[in-house]
C-alpha cells in the first residue's frame, strides 16, 4: 500500500495532503470548513480557530489511520477536500469526508472529489470498503451519494444534539468494484 501522507496526481487532478500545504492553503480550509453552509452539516459544527486548525494539521503528521487532501484541478483551481478516517488496513475498509470548495463557480465539484476519493480508497489504499456518515436532514448530500452508488447501512439513533434536537445519522457503504 502506498504511503497515504503523500500527494498523489490523477489525470487532470493534483491532490494534496493537508500536511503538505502552505500556510495559505491551510488557512483557505479553514475558510472553507467554517462556511456556513459546510459547517452547519458537520457532526461539530462549531465554528474552527485558526490555532486549533493548525494544531489538527500538526497532528495529522504522526496519525496513522486519518488523511487529509486538498484538490485542485490542471489550472489550479481548488474544487475541495477528501479525507479517509479510520483507516482499517487488516480489513480493508475506512470512513470518508468530502466538501467541496465553498467559493469556486466550477460544476460537477462533488463528481471530481468522488473521482479522487475512489483512486485514493481503492487504488491507492486497496481497500475494500468505503462508508461514510451524514445527517439525516442532509438531503442533497443523500442524494449524491446514492447516486454515487452508496447504499444505506444504518442509522445511529438521535446521535447528534443539533440546535436544539437530536438527529440521526445515517451510515453508507460501497464496495469496491473489483
Amino acid at each position: 500500500m502506498t504511503s497515504l501522507k503523500d500527494n498523489f496526481r490523477l489525470k487532470d487532478f493534483l491532490i494534496v495532503n493537508f500536511i503538505n500545504l502552505t500556510t495559505p492553503e491551510k488557512e483557505m480550509v479553514r475558510r472553507w470548513r467554517n462556511y456556513n453552509a459546510i459547517r452547519n452539516y458537520m457532526c461539530q459544527n462549531r465554528l474552527i480557530s485558526r490555532k486549533e486548525h493548525l494544531a489538527f494539521i500538526q497532528g495529522l503528521k504522526k496519525d496513522k489511520h486519518n488523511f487529509y487532501w486538498v484538490v485542485k484541478n490542471a489550472c489550479g483551481d481548488y474544487i475541495g477536500t477528501i479525507s479517509l478516517n479510520k483507516v482499517d488496513t487488516a480489513n480493508k475498509n475506512a470512513f470518508f469526508g468530502i466538501y467541496v470548495n465553498p467559493y469556486s463557480p466550477l460544476h460537477s465539484r462533488g463528481m471530481a472529489l468522488m473521482r479522487c476519493l475512489r483512486y485514493l480508497s481503492f487504488t491507492k489504499a486497496e481497500l475494500h470498503t468505503l462508508n461514510l456518515e451524514v445527517l439525516e436532514d442532509n438531503e442533497r448530500a443523500i442524494r449524491f451519494y446514492k447516486k454515487c452508488g452508496f447504499r444505506v447501512q444504518g442509522r445511529l439513533r438521535e446521535f447528534i444534539f443539533q440546535k436544539g434536537r437530536w438527529k440521526d445519522i445515517l451510515i453508507m457503504g460501497i464496495k469496491n468494484r473489483k
